[in-house]
Order: structure tokens, then C-alpha cells, then sequence
């Protein structure tokens, strides 16, 4: 039985799913706020102070600009592993906060999918490296 090699370049689908996804959200969030407000927090004066405000803001431009360096990814998977290292913790990290948020009933189901998605993101972004750290022995 033969393995087959291992080709980055057939990852590249999921980057650039992963660069809509966030774009997609950071778009949602910061096109349409009042509606994310609702469906995120589950309370529209979650939002209700300028700190708090800018810092949601700052969280989905920082989403936004993740969702450009996965489309920069994309292009070569073959390149920038250490990004892909960086995005793995950070989506399971974010997902884990997201899920916790979710089961103390701070935020909404828009959260949980979320949560849901970043987590399925960090595991593909884990086996890529794993498998790429597999070719390279």
C-alpha cells in the first residue's frame, strides 16, 4: 500500500473558504451592526457604550484582515506555515470563548455557528500542518 504524497495546493479550497468565512462575518458585523448586535449579543444595548463599540469594531476589522492573510494562503499553501499555526490557535481559541460565551447565555446562536465553524477551521488549519510536517520528514 501506497501513501500519496502529500500536495499543499490541494488545501487551497480550504483557505479561501476560510477567507470568505471571515470576510463574510467581519462584512456582516461592520455592514450591518444594529442586526449583529441583536444576533449576537441577544441585546441591542449590548453595544451601548463607545468602548465597547470600538473594541467589537477592532475585533471584526482584525476578523477581516485574518480572512485576507487566509486568501494570501490560499494562493500557496506551500508558504507562510507559521500563519497557519497562528490561525489554528487563534480559531480555536476564539471558539472556545465563542462556546463558553454560549452556554453561559451571553451570546446568541449566530455565536455558537461561530464557535462551531472556527473550531472545524482550526482542526483542518492542525491537520494541514501535521500533514505538511509529515511530508517535510
Amino acid at each position: 500500500m501506497t501513501q500519496s504524497a502529500f500536495d499543499p495546493v490541494r488545501y487551497s479550497a480550504l483557505f479561501y473558504l476560510a477567507a470568505a468565512w471571515n470576510l463574510i462575518a467581519a462584512g456582516l458585523a461592520l455592514g450591518l451592526p444594529d442586526f449583529h448586535t441583536q444576533a449576537f449579543f441577544l441585546d441591542p444595548s449590548a453595544l451601548s457604550t463607545p468602548a465597547a463599540v470600538l473594541n467589537t469594531r477592532i475585533v471584526w476589522v482584525t476578523v477581516g484582515f485574518f480572512g485576507l492573510g487566509y486568501w494570501i494562503v490560499a494562493r500557496d499553501p506551500r508558504k507562510n506555515h507559521a500563519v497557519i499555526l497562528i490561525a489554528a490557535l487563534g480559531k480555536a481559541s476564539v471558539g472556545f470563548l465563542w462556546l463558553a460565551a454560549y452556554q453561559a447565555q451571553t451570546v446568541g446562536l449566530l455565536a455558537l455557528a461561530g464557535a462551531l465553524g472556527d473550531l472545524v477551521f482550526a482542526g483542518c488549519f492542525g491537520l494541514f500542518l501535521l500533514r505538511a510536517r509529515a511530508a517535510r520528514t
